[in-house]
């Protein structure tokens, strides 16, 4: 499943069945939105593991891009989504 995710930066976003669960950003140049999913969809993380399925958007500003996003959130559900909350 994560095959066709790209080996860009960017943000992507986890879902555990229909509640998005988690917002992330790549760190570095050598880390990609595919490597990742990969761990977190490996298992490397608790509370993502469980993930059903993602969504990614390739960006030049991957730390402000998931920074936007998660403030959408907020702003329109009171909370951060629970994987960001730690």
């Amino acid at each position: 499943m994560v095959a066709g995710a790209p080996e860009d930066p960017g943000v992507y976003a986890l879902w555990e069945n229909d509640e998005l669960i988690y917002y992330g950003h790549t760190r570095s140049a050598n880390v990609t939105i595919r490597s990742r999913l990969l761990e977190h969809l490996g298992g490397r993380d608790e509370c993502t593991r469980d993930a059903t399925h993602y969504g990614w958007e390739i960006s030049t500003n991957p730390a402000q891009r998931e920074a936007d996003l998660l403030r959408e959130h907020q702003r329109a559900n009171h909370r951060l989504p629970r994987c960001n909350r730690r």
